[in-house]
Protein backbone atom coordinates (compact mmCIF):
# COMPACT_ATOMS: atom_id res chain seq x y z
CA UNK A 1 0.00 0.00 0.00
CA UNK A 2 2.72 2.38 0.52
CA UNK A 3 4.52 2.01 -2.70
CA UNK A 4 1.48 2.47 -4.20
CA UNK A 5 0.73 5.40 -2.94
CA UNK A 6 4.10 6.44 -3.46
CA UNK A 7 3.57 5.94 -7.33
CA UNK A 8 0.72 8.11 -7.19
CA UNK A 9 1.69 11.10 -4.61
CA UNK A 10 3.11 14.10 -6.77
CA UNK A 11 6.09 15.83 -4.35
CA UNK A 12 6.03 18.87 -6.63
CA UNK A 13 2.46 19.67 -5.23
CA UNK A 14 2.15 18.05 -1.98
CA UNK A 15 4.13 18.31 1.61
CA UNK A 16 5.84 21.51 1.77
CA UNK A 17 5.66 22.35 -1.64
CA UNK A 18 1.70 21.90 -0.96
CA UNK A 19 0.02 24.72 -3.62
CA UNK A 20 -2.86 25.84 -0.65
CA UNK A 21 -4.85 27.81 -3.39
CA UNK A 22 -4.73 24.82 -5.37
CA UNK A 23 -5.60 22.41 -2.10
CA UNK A 24 -8.43 25.36 -0.97
CA UNK A 25 -9.95 25.38 -4.55
CA UNK A 26 -10.39 21.20 -5.03
CA UNK A 27 -11.70 21.12 -1.40
CA UNK A 28 -14.57 23.74 -1.87
CA UNK A 29 -15.22 21.65 -5.12
CA UNK A 30 -15.66 18.13 -3.56
CA UNK A 31 -17.47 19.81 -0.29
CA UNK A 32 -19.68 21.54 -3.28
CA UNK A 33 -20.17 17.83 -4.83
CA UNK A 34 -20.59 15.83 -2.13
CA UNK A 35 -23.31 18.16 -0.58
CA UNK A 36 -25.33 18.45 -4.48
CA UNK A 37 -25.15 14.29 -3.78
CA UNK A 38 -26.28 14.24 -0.49
CA UNK A 39 -29.00 16.88 -1.70
CA UNK A 40 -30.50 14.01 -4.15
CA UNK A 41 -30.61 11.45 -1.56
CA UNK A 42 -27.02 9.68 -2.97
CA UNK A 43 -25.44 9.56 0.19
CA UNK A 44 -23.32 6.37 -0.94
CA UNK A 45 -21.80 8.38 -3.25
CA UNK A 46 -21.10 11.58 -1.16
CA UNK A 47 -19.22 9.41 1.07
CA UNK A 48 -17.59 7.85 -1.77
CA UNK A 49 -16.62 11.43 -3.60
CA UNK A 50 -16.12 13.31 0.01
CA UNK A 51 -13.25 9.79 0.60
CA UNK A 52 -12.07 9.52 -2.91
CA UNK A 53 -11.35 13.26 -3.87
CA UNK A 54 -9.94 13.91 0.20
CA UNK A 55 -7.27 11.33 -0.95
CA UNK A 56 -6.89 12.77 -4.21
CA UNK A 57 -6.09 16.31 -3.15
CA UNK A 58 -4.03 14.58 0.29
CA UNK A 59 -1.60 12.89 -2.08
CA UNK A 60 -1.71 14.38 -5.61
CA UNK A 61 -2.47 18.13 -4.14
CA UNK A 62 -4.98 18.34 -6.62
CA UNK A 63 -8.46 16.63 -8.04
CA UNK A 64 -9.43 18.75 -11.24
CA UNK A 65 -7.49 18.80 -13.91
CA UNK A 66 -5.18 22.08 -14.44
CA UNK A 67 -5.81 23.36 -10.96
CA UNK A 68 -2.37 25.15 -10.72
CA UNK A 69 -3.06 27.06 -13.85
CA UNK A 70 -5.81 29.07 -12.63
CA UNK A 71 -6.48 28.29 -8.40
CA UNK A 72 -3.82 30.99 -7.48
CA UNK A 73 -5.42 33.33 -9.57
CA UNK A 74 -8.92 32.72 -8.29
CA UNK A 75 -7.60 32.98 -5.03
CA UNK A 76 -5.83 36.21 -5.15
CA UNK A 77 -9.48 37.92 -6.79
CA UNK A 78 -10.70 37.01 -3.14
CA UNK A 79 -11.35 40.72 -1.23
CA UNK A 80 -9.10 39.15 1.65
CA UNK A 81 -5.81 38.07 1.61
CA UNK A 82 -5.70 34.27 2.98
CA UNK A 83 -1.75 34.07 2.43
CA UNK A 84 -0.20 37.22 3.60
CA UNK A 85 1.14 38.77 0.08
CA UNK A 86 1.59 42.16 1.87
CA UNK A 87 5.61 41.65 0.81
CA UNK A 88 6.59 41.67 -3.01
CA UNK A 89 7.98 38.24 -4.54
CA UNK A 90 10.48 38.12 -7.26
CA UNK A 91 8.98 35.94 -9.43
CA UNK A 92 12.34 34.49 -10.84
CA UNK A 93 14.66 36.13 -8.30
CA UNK A 94 18.24 34.76 -8.35
CA UNK A 95 21.36 34.07 -6.64
CA UNK A 96 23.41 37.01 -8.16
CA UNK A 97 20.56 39.25 -7.34
CA UNK A 98 21.44 38.88 -3.29
CA UNK A 99 24.38 40.83 -4.10
CA UNK A 100 22.42 44.22 -5.33
CA UNK A 101 19.54 43.58 -2.90
CA UNK A 102 20.91 46.68 -0.84
CA UNK A 103 20.70 50.40 -1.90
CA UNK A 104 24.25 50.80 -0.52
CA UNK A 105 25.50 47.99 -2.71
CA UNK A 106 28.10 48.86 -5.68
CA UNK A 107 26.87 48.71 -8.92
CA UNK A 108 30.40 46.67 -9.42
CA UNK A 109 29.13 44.07 -6.71
CA UNK A 110 28.24 41.44 -9.24
CA UNK A 111 30.33 40.74 -13.05
CA UNK A 112 29.28 41.74 -16.26
CA UNK A 113 27.08 39.58 -18.27
CA UNK A 114 30.39 39.66 -20.86
CA UNK A 115 32.63 38.73 -17.88
CA UNK A 116 30.75 35.74 -16.90
CA UNK A 117 30.50 34.25 -20.68
CA UNK A 118 34.00 34.82 -20.83
CA UNK A 119 34.90 33.02 -18.07
CA UNK A 120 32.75 30.26 -18.58
CA UNK A 121 33.91 29.79 -22.48
CA UNK A 122 37.72 30.09 -20.87
CA UNK A 123 36.47 27.23 -18.16
CA UNK A 124 34.86 25.18 -20.97
CA UNK A 125 31.74 25.11 -19.72
CA UNK A 126 29.59 26.63 -22.53
CA UNK A 127 30.95 26.46 -26.32
CA UNK A 128 29.74 28.32 -29.47
CA UNK A 129 27.46 26.95 -31.76
CA UNK A 130 26.52 29.02 -34.67
CA UNK A 131 24.97 32.60 -33.21
CA UNK A 132 24.37 30.64 -29.81
CA UNK A 133 25.96 28.85 -27.02
CA UNK A 134 25.37 25.63 -25.82
CA UNK A 135 27.00 23.75 -22.41
CA UNK A 136 29.00 21.04 -23.08
CA UNK A 137 28.55 17.48 -22.20
CA UNK A 138 30.82 17.78 -18.99
CA UNK A 139 29.61 20.56 -17.80
CA UNK A 140 25.88 19.34 -18.05
CA UNK A 141 26.35 15.90 -16.63
CA UNK A 142 27.57 17.56 -13.37
CA UNK A 143 25.19 20.36 -13.22
CA UNK A 144 22.41 17.14 -13.77
CA UNK A 145 24.28 15.18 -10.98
CA UNK A 146 24.02 18.01 -8.66
CA UNK A 147 20.15 19.12 -9.56
CA UNK A 148 19.67 15.43 -8.35
CA UNK A 149 21.23 15.42 -5.48
CA UNK A 150 19.62 19.42 -3.99
CA UNK A 151 15.84 18.04 -5.39
CA UNK A 152 15.60 15.73 -2.92
CA UNK A 153 16.25 18.55 0.09
CA UNK A 154 14.03 20.36 2.48
CA UNK A 155 14.31 23.74 1.73
CA UNK A 156 16.31 24.24 5.12
CA UNK A 157 18.92 22.34 3.49
CA UNK A 158 18.85 24.34 0.59
CA UNK A 159 19.03 27.78 2.21
CA UNK A 160 22.45 26.17 4.69
CA UNK A 161 23.57 25.77 0.94
CA UNK A 162 22.92 29.02 0.12
CA UNK A 163 24.46 30.55 2.69
CA UNK A 164 27.74 28.93 1.76
CA UNK A 165 27.37 30.20 -1.86
CA UNK A 166 26.10 33.93 -1.28
CA UNK A 167 28.26 36.62 0.37
CA UNK A 168 28.24 36.68 4.38
CA UNK A 169 26.60 39.65 4.64
CA UNK A 170 23.26 37.56 3.14
CA UNK A 171 21.14 36.16 5.13
CA UNK A 172 19.06 33.11 3.37
CA UNK A 173 15.95 31.53 4.95
CA UNK A 174 13.31 29.51 3.95
CA UNK A 175 9.55 30.77 4.06
CA UNK A 176 6.36 29.56 2.93
CA UNK A 177 4.35 32.71 0.36
CA UNK A 178 1.49 31.19 -1.31
CA UNK A 179 1.51 28.05 0.35
CA UNK A 180 4.38 27.28 -1.14
CA UNK A 181 8.15 27.03 0.12
CA UNK A 182 10.56 29.89 -1.05
CA UNK A 183 14.34 30.29 -0.67
CA UNK A 184 14.56 34.21 0.49
CA UNK A 185 18.33 35.97 0.65
CA UNK A 186 18.26 39.40 2.03
CA UNK A 187 20.74 41.66 3.30
CA UNK A 188 20.53 44.31 6.58
CA UNK A 189 18.05 46.95 5.15
CA UNK A 190 17.74 45.34 1.61
CA UNK A 191 14.68 44.19 -0.73
CA UNK A 192 14.27 40.21 -0.33
CA UNK A 193 15.43 38.22 -2.91
CA UNK A 194 12.76 35.48 -3.70
CA UNK A 195 13.51 32.24 -5.48
CA UNK A 196 11.19 29.15 -6.44
CA UNK A 197 11.97 25.62 -5.53
CA UNK A 198 13.12 25.14 -9.06
CA UNK A 199 15.18 28.12 -9.57
CA UNK A 200 17.14 27.58 -6.35
CA UNK A 201 17.52 23.67 -6.58
CA UNK A 202 19.02 25.06 -10.75
CA UNK A 203 21.23 27.87 -9.48
CA UNK A 204 22.37 26.16 -6.22
CA UNK A 205 23.46 23.30 -8.12
CA UNK A 206 25.09 24.89 -11.00
CA UNK A 207 27.03 27.00 -8.47
CA UNK A 208 28.16 24.03 -6.90
CA UNK A 209 29.05 22.21 -10.68
CA UNK A 210 31.39 25.10 -11.33
CA UNK A 211 33.61 25.26 -8.18
CA UNK A 212 36.02 22.80 -9.80
CA UNK A 213 36.09 25.25 -12.95
CA UNK A 214 35.32 28.45 -11.68
CA UNK A 215 37.81 30.32 -9.04
CA UNK A 216 35.62 33.26 -8.56
CA UNK A 217 32.51 33.19 -6.13
CA UNK A 218 30.40 36.00 -8.07
CA UNK A 219 31.09 34.38 -11.27
CA UNK A 220 29.84 31.19 -10.12
CA UNK A 221 26.15 33.01 -8.48
CA UNK A 222 26.08 35.40 -11.76
CA UNK A 223 26.44 32.79 -13.76
CA UNK A 224 22.94 30.93 -12.85
CA UNK A 225 20.47 33.17 -14.28
CA UNK A 226 22.13 32.58 -17.84
CA UNK A 227 22.64 28.92 -17.83
CA UNK A 228 19.41 28.64 -16.29
CA UNK A 229 18.08 29.68 -20.22
CA UNK A 230 19.88 26.42 -21.05
CA UNK A 231 18.12 23.84 -19.13
CA UNK A 232 16.88 20.83 -21.12
CA UNK A 233 15.20 18.56 -18.26
CA UNK A 234 13.41 20.04 -14.91
CA UNK A 235 15.45 20.84 -11.64
CA UNK A 236 12.51 19.08 -10.07
CA UNK A 237 11.58 16.09 -11.79
CA UNK A 238 13.89 15.47 -14.55
CA UNK A 239 11.00 15.91 -17.09
CA UNK A 240 12.04 17.48 -20.79
CA UNK A 241 11.16 21.05 -20.17
CA UNK A 242 9.08 23.14 -22.99
CA UNK A 243 9.33 26.84 -24.57
CA UNK A 244 6.03 28.22 -23.65
CA UNK A 245 3.81 31.46 -23.52
CA UNK A 246 1.03 29.80 -21.20
CA UNK A 247 0.44 31.15 -17.51
CA UNK A 248 2.35 28.78 -14.92
CA UNK A 249 0.84 28.11 -11.40
CA UNK A 250 0.82 31.78 -9.64
CA UNK A 251 1.17 33.65 -13.18
CA UNK A 252 -1.50 36.23 -13.47
CA UNK A 253 -1.24 38.29 -16.77
CA UNK A 254 -2.69 42.31 -17.03
CA UNK A 255 -5.53 42.33 -19.33
CA UNK A 256 -4.40 43.68 -23.46
CA UNK A 257 -0.94 41.94 -22.46
CA UNK A 258 0.80 38.94 -23.58
CA UNK A 259 2.51 36.66 -21.32
CA UNK A 260 5.89 36.12 -21.59
CA UNK A 261 7.90 33.60 -23.60
CA UNK A 262 9.18 31.24 -20.71
CA UNK A 263 10.76 28.09 -19.97
CA UNK A 264 8.69 25.48 -18.16
CA UNK A 265 8.07 22.07 -16.85
CA UNK A 266 4.71 20.72 -17.75
CA UNK A 267 4.81 18.16 -15.19
CA UNK A 268 5.30 20.40 -12.52
CA UNK A 269 3.64 23.16 -14.11
CA UNK A 270 7.17 25.18 -12.67
CA UNK A 271 8.57 28.03 -14.70
CA UNK A 272 12.47 27.70 -14.14
CA UNK A 273 13.22 30.43 -16.82
CA UNK A 274 11.54 33.76 -18.06
CA UNK A 275 12.76 35.31 -21.50
CA UNK A 276 13.32 39.03 -21.88
CA UNK A 277 12.54 40.83 -24.94
CA UNK A 278 15.97 40.41 -26.10
CA UNK A 279 16.05 36.65 -25.14
CA UNK A 280 13.52 35.63 -27.15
Amino acid sequence: MTDFRERIRRREYTGENRCWPCTITNGVLVAIAVGGLSLLGRRTAAKAVAVVGTAVIALRGYVVPYTPRFAPALVAALPIDLFDHSRPVAATGSLSDSSIASAEASETAEPTGEAVLTTLLEAGVVVPEGDEIRLTDAARDDWRREMRTLREAKMATLARIADDQTDASVDARAERRWGRSVLVLERDGGVPVTLRRGVAVAELAAARSLESRVESAPIRRAAGRPLRSLLEACPLCGDELTITQSSCCGETTPIGQTPSEKLVCPTCDERVFTFDDAER
